[in-house]
Parts: structure tokens; C-alpha cells; sequence
């Protein structure tokens, strides 16, 4: 009887661990009104401070509370997780290229489940004097414009213009949801970014 030889080869992966779990903790996705795209809006306020006003409510003005960030991300906490964990499975096998697309998805998926509450709510309705008011006409100047009469000339009613759904007049606060990637202590990196 021949000796047998057998040959055994380990492989250290400890270097790709330990970048793929650096991978993991280095950066983080948040969704909802980044302040470097919440322009400013009539009056001088910011999408950012719209989206919270509207998010929790202010009484005292009397607006209602109108979430739309905290169901939208409840929505996606499930799929989320699910992309996450995979994501770390495959970072610890040493694939940390796999985190940022994993982030972008969940990015995607807030941002399209967020800007969904706009449309599919149970929100409080607007109130019948804010539906049946029709702004007066202005000229290019601002000037309010009268007819022969000197009455003034208005516009439709947002009842008139079928623009009965809270906050969606124009959707400039819904589409200022987006999300970010950023780096632990550093900037934004924006989806596509390297």
C-alpha cells in the first residue's frame, strides 16, 4: 500500500473582512428633505422646515398633522432590512462593493415610498374656505389686476382646478424627498457618486 499525500490550502480572508466590514459602517443613507436641495419657498422657509411642519402639524397655525416621512420609511423598514442584511453577508465574505448599491436601493425605495404618502393618505381634508378660494390675478409686476368695474379678477379655485389632496398643488414639497449616502464625518455623496 502507497502513502497517500493530500494537500490542504487555507485561504486567510481576514483582510477582505475586515474592508467589507468597513464597508459597512462608513457611510449611511438618509431619506427625506437634504438641506443642500431644500431651496427656499415663498416667505423664506425651506422644503426641510415644510416637510416638518407638515410631518408633526402646528396647531397653533392651524395645520394639521400631515406625516408622510416616518409611514413612508415604516413602509420599507421590512425590504430594507432584507437589502441590508444581504448586503452584510456579502460584505463579510469580503464583496464590500456590494454596501453602496445596497444603500442606493434602500435610498430609492424610502424616497418612492415617501413621496407615495402624498398621494395615498388619510390626511385631514382641506378645510372648504381654503378650496373654494381663488387667488386675485396679477400682471408681470404683481399688481392685482381689476376688470371694468374695478372688481378684482381672480383665479380658479383649487376646488375648480381638482387640486383637492393636501400639500400636492404644485408637488414641489413631495419631489424635494429624495435621499443622500453620506460618509461617517465627511460629505454627501450623491446616488451614482464613487
Amino acid at each position: 500500500m502507497k502513502p497517500t499525500v493530500t494537500v490542504k490550502q487555507t485561504a486567510d480572508m481576514t483582510k477582505l473582512m475586515t474592508q467589507g466590514v468597513a464597508a459597512l459602517t462608513k457611510v449611511d443613507v438618509y431619506i427625506g428633505v437634504p438641506a443642500e436641495n431644500a431651496g427656499t419657498r415663498a416667505g423664506g422657509i425651506n422644503n426641510a422646515e415644510l416637510s416638518y411642519i407638515h410631518e408633526f402639524g402646528a396647531p397653533a397655525a392651524g395645520i394639521p398633522a400631515r406625516p408622510h416621512l416616518v409611514p413612508g420609511i415604516e413602509d420599507i423598514k421590512g425590504e430594507a432590512a432584507k437589502t441590508m442584511k444581504e448586503a452584510a453577508k456579502q460584505a463579510l465574505e469580503g464583496n464590500e462593493g456590494s454596501v453602496e448599491p445596497a444603500l442606493n436601493r434602500i435610498g430609492l425605495l424610502g424616497q418612492n415610498a415617501v413621496r407615495a404618502r402624498f398621494q395615498n393618505n388619510d390626511w385631514e381634508p382641506l378645510k372648504d374656505s381654503t378650496l373654494d378660494y381663488a387667488a386675485p390675478k396679477k400682471d408681470a409686476e404683481g399688481n392685482t389686476l381689476t376688470d371694468k368695474k374695478g372688481r378684482v379678477k381672480r383665479g380658479k379655485s383649487r376646488r375648480d382646478e381638482g387640486k383637492t389632496n393636501p400639500l400636492l398643488d404644485t408637488g414641489q414639497l413631495m419631489k424635494s424627498h429624495t435621499y443622500v449616502i453620506r460618509k461617517r464625518g465627511q460629505g454627501m455623496i450623491t446616488p451614482g457618486d464613487k
